[in-house]
């Protein structure tokens, strides 16, 4: 679409209904020993959770004319352990803090499998195009006969993920008093952390589709064991395995109707037939019904590490009861190795994808982090704490490694594995007020300088000028224009800046019951400017001409409010808690119909504990969501319509703790 033409296309619409069941376990072990210098401590913990999820949704897509059905499982399994060595004590010159930590994580998810059934024509050809077109008038006009739906496709997915760490890290510190008036406290110390991780796959599907002519003797004996009535191999229809039991009710105030929710029961044991029978369906079909899939089997697969080593030296210096001066400077390296895969897509990838997997990029990211915090305390019941500090912000590991995706068309996945960490100037000033009467008040500012932001990005380059962002075996083709999808930095600095108000008070100067009161209010107001280059074409010339839109931050709020209103009595306490943001921008784009924010979101929450007088045994319970508050992604210029909608409803949890 032309900037200078600024409307939206509604392309697609998908509606998903997901429950979700989780179980988790969680055992925890510390032991101390007390020593003569000091003490050693051992801290273990352990989790596992189990979480369950049935994935009942529908795509509307309008330019197929088509509406498709599907029915996914997962089951995965995340296990979780910690274990912490530690020392803590006073050595002869110096008092050391001393750790050596262990992580490992694995999430496995070995019986994923999707099955799809869709509808063409769909009675939805007449909105390709449309411009304006309000999502709620393509759902309410889809077709919606089962009897017409056909069996598609269907998939399973065994995927593992693992990450594992080793820590070790070391704090010095000893104190110096120049006088009795300036007396500090000298700190120094490093880390060293090494962390692995890896994401394996396995994915068999049907390569085709179930329709096409060459599963016909697959879908044969699809019908001979289900019994499924119809002559038809190419036409299995969804009618037979709807579950008439199953209701979705309303959905987004009744704008958007799900409809023939899949038999579970029924789709688990056409998945398990499919598993069970791939050499048969070989045989009579080919590789199209059901077999494994290589491209998807191997393009999201990694490996690699990263080394963190970092040592810092700071002190502590208090002149007189007033002033504290803390200045700091840290060096910080992470060193990042990971391997990826890069490939081309072609019409028999699922037989045997085109790809290299020795793809290996290692990159260092060195900086020196200064900092300075200072207070000033010129009453008992008020300070001022300014401070200046460096802080740097890693690109998530998904975006760095050295993954190329080049479709059949002219869509090319492009991992960025030089993007560099977004790197902040912070300046704070903020002052306290404290008094036993009205509590703790502080007003305070903000101003971030940040350089290098890593936003998402999507361009495109004529011919041969992708080569850059292409395979390194291959040429780009002179007569495609590609569209690349990646992660960038911004070479402009980001300024982000604001003003926050907390005020955190207890009623207990009031008469019963009311001094059982507690009250607590956080407001921030956010201002926040950044500049997004991208390339034009010229309106006169053929010439691109190089510019750049201004907006918000990515991700950035201009209004954040927590709220909290509370009572506790002996060992009873209940807090009822408000969190309000305003509208964050997600989406950047160089069309800015095409930019997107969340809407705004307002959440209510319940939190109650009880201390009962056996073992030191305390009952909570939480409740989330009372007000049924939904997440919103929208068009930044048509906040009326949304890009996403997620509907969680009201959680509620409720448990023992006690203590031995």
């Amino acid at each position: 679409k032309s900037a200078d033409h600024v409307y939206y296309v509604t392309n697609s619409i998908d509606l998903h209904f997901i429950p979700r069941f989780r179980k988790r376990t969680n055992a925890a072990l510390m032991l101390d020993y007390k020593l003569p210098i000091g003490k050693i401590s051992l801290t273990n913990f352990a989790s596992s959770g189990i979480t369950t999820i049935n994935n009942r949704y529908e795509t509307i897509n309008i330019n197929a004319n088509s509406h498709n059905y599907q029915l996914g499982y997962s089951k995965s399994t995340l296990n979780m352990m910690t274990n912490t060595l530690g020392f803590d004590g006073q050595l002869p010159i110096f008092h050391a803090d001393i750790k050596l930590s262990h992580s490992y994580s694995e999430n496995k998810r070995p019986d994923d499998w999707e099955a799809n059934f869709y509808q063409t024509p769909a009675g939805i050809n007449q909105f390709a195009n449309k411009k304006n077109l309000d999502p709620k008038t393509v759902a309410a006009a889809v077709y919606t006969k089962a009897g017409k739906t056909k069996l598609n496709t269907i998939s399973t997915n065994d995927n593992m993920a693992q990450e594992r760490a080793l820590t070790f890290s070391l704090d010095l510190d000893r104190p110096i008093n120049f006088s009795k008036k300036v007396t500090s406290v000298i700190k120094f110390g490093g880390k060293y952390r090494i962390q692995r991780r890896s994401y394996e796959s396995e994915v068999y599907g049907t390569n085709a589709t179930l329709v096409s002519p060459s599963a016909q003797g697959a879908t044969r004996m699809i019908i001979d064991e289900f019994g499924v009535p119809t002559n038809d191999p190419t036409a299995i229809p969804l009618s037979f395995f709807v579950d008439e039991n199953f209701d979705y009710g309303e959905l987004f105030g009744g704008d958007y109707e799900m409809h023939h929710p899949m038999d579970f029961g029924m789709i688990s044991d056409l998945v398990d037939f499919c598993q069970d029978n791939v050499d048969e369906f070989a045989k009579v079909g080919g590789k199209e019904a059901f077999a494994r899939n290589n491209f998807l089997s191997v393009t999201n697969n990694y490996s690699g590490d990263e080394t963190l080593t970092a040592g810092y030296l700071m002190a502590t210096i208090n002149v007189g009861q007033k002033l504290t001066i803390i200045p700091g400077i840290r060096y910080q390296n992470l060193r990042t190795k990971y391997s990826g895969t890069r490939g081309q897509q072609t019409p028999l990838s699922y037989l045997n994808y085109n790809h290299d997997t020795d793809t290996t990029v290692t990159v260092n990211h060195p900086f020196w982090l200064p900092n300075l915090n200072i207070r000033y305390k010129p009453l008992s019941w008020f300070d001022v704490r300014l401070s200046y500090s460096q802080t740097i912000s890693y690109p998530d590991f998904n975006t760095i490694i050295p993954r190329i995706d080049a479709s059949m068309g002219a869509d090319v996945a492009w991992n960025n594995y030089e993007l560099k960490p977004s790197r902040s100037k912070n300046y704070d000033l903020y002052f306290s007020f404290f008094k036993n009467a009205f509590g703790l008040f502080t007003v305070g500012g903000f101003w971030k300088q940040i350089d290098d932001l890593i936003y998402p990005w999507r361009f495109s380059v004529p011919g041969t000028e992708a080569a850059p962002y292409y395979l390194t075996n291959k040429t780009p083709s002179p007569q495609i224009t590609y569209n690349i999808s990646t992660y960038v930095n911004n070479p402009f600095v980001t300024n982000n800046y604001g003003v926050e108000f907390d005020w955190q008070t207890h009623f207990w100067y009031l008469p019963d019951p009311l001094k059982g009161l507690v009250f607590n209010v956080n407001y921030t107001h956010v201002h926040s400017e950044a500049k997004y280059p991208y390339v034009r074409a010229g309106a006169v010339t053929s010439a691109n001409v190089d510019t750049s839109f201004t907006d918000r931050l990515i991700d950035q709020p201009n209004h954040i409010v927590n709220l909290s209103l509370g009572y506790d009595y002996k060992g009873f306490s209940i807090r009822v808690s408000m969190l309000y943001q305003d509208d964050v921008f997600t989406g950047p784009s160089q069309w800015p119909q095409l930019r997107s924010s969340t809407a705004s979101y307002k959440r209510w929450d319940l939190s109650v504990k009880q201390n009962l007088p056996w073992w030191g045994i305390q009952i909570y319970g939480d409740v989330n969501n009372l007000n049924g508050a939904q997440d919103m992604s929208v068009l930044q210029m048509y906040p009326k319509i949304p890009r996403t909608m997620e509907k969680y409803g009201m959680t509620a949890d409720i448990g023992f703790r006690f203590q031995i």
